[in-house]
């Protein structure tokens, strides 16, 4: 009995921390405003920042988790705490916000100047696959947006023979010679490169260990994290509240738990890449109207044909 009644109680937590983030996160209130503007005034000029403050409110970029579940290593990247609809969360420290992604700017130019590439790894949730997907082609990096599977980056020389084998079965489907077989060993052919490709296809031309990694979720991404570290690869990671900053190289602290703010930090690291390549960017160096920020798409509603509104016999 002792057992159920917690779980019911951890439940109305979440539900409650869910409703109390997205609220936050619909429209930035007049505190919001007034934060922005003194984030403006202490953020030095000299620093230039890469984005308005304004534009990091607006996609509740300062929006922590929930008190209770935050980690206390993360106290000198936290503003303040909120209360909102009976539920206290974090506000993270823009200006430090500010200036430790304007630092992972200015190392991930100096990587590619280098002419050196990055993984970026992001896993949870299908928006942050595909913004993964989409933001590493746009850069020419390396990604991971399945499953992390373990020795990825540590057992390499192993997970090199898996993608040699996958680029070998694609072109030979490419050129004809998956043929030659019969149709049952194509099947199989063809139902070995589908799960190849899906766990490797963001490495598949990875021929040496990357030379720094950006994380969308160090807590989500532990394994990556461990991996990185041992190798001693280089570690971007936007981390929230929950995070530990002690694994990570190159700390960016942000809401981590909304596709607005993952989409806007996201796309001003890879416009560091490509910056240092002259190619366009997407947020730096942009005017607020034209930096677009992701939505959650809507829920379709699901219509009863046959409910008592919409017979014709009423």
């Amino acid at each position: 009995m002792e057992k159920k009644k917690t779980v019911k109680k951890t439940e109305s937590v979440e539900v409650k921390e869910t409703k109390a983030t997205a609220t936050a996160a619909k429209a930035p209130s007049k505190e919001d405003k007034v934060y922005a503007n003194s984030v403006e005034k202490d953020f030095a000029p000299a620093q230039s920042a890469l984005v308005n403050p304004n534009k990091m409110i607006q996609a509740g970029v300062h929006i922590g988790l929930t008190s209770w579940k935050w980690n206390p290593k993360m106290k000198p990247y936290i503003y303040k705490v909120s209360k909102k609809e009976k539920s206290e969360y974090h506000i993270i420290d823009l200006v430090k916000s500010l200036s430790f992604l304007k630092r992972a700017y200015d190392f991930l130019q100096d990587v590619t100047n280098m002419g050196e590439k990055v993984l970026i790894v992001g896993t949870r949730g299908k928006m942050i696959r595909d913004l993964v997907a989409e933001e590493a082609k746009r850069s020419e990096s390396y990604y991971v947006n399945q499953r992390w599977l373990g020795g990825t980056l540590t057992n390499f020389k192993v997970i090199n023979k898996s993608i040699k084998k996958m680029n070998d079965n694609l072109k030979s489907i490419e050129d004809g010679t998956i043929n030659n077989y019969t149709k049952k060993e194509q099947l199989l052919i063809q139902k070995e490169t589908d799960r190849l490709t899906k766990f490797y296809g963001g490495i598949r031309t990875m021929r040496k260990l990357p030379t720094a990694i950006i994380i969308l979720d160090p807590v989500n991404e532990i394994n990556a994290i461990h991996e990185a570290r041992k190798l001693r690869i280089p570690i971007i990671a936007l981390a929230n509240t929950n995070a530990d900053p002690e694994l990570i190289d190159f700390i960016v602290p942000v809401n981590n738990a909304s596709i607005k703010s993952i989409g806007l930090v996201l796309n001003i690291l890879v416009d560091a890449i490509t910056s240092a390549k002259g190619e366009p960017t997407k947020v730096v160096g942009r005017p607020d109207d034209e930096i677009v920020l992701l939505e959650k798409p809507m829920k379709k509603m699901k219509t009863n044909l046959h409910h008592k509104k919409y017979s014709k016999h009423n």
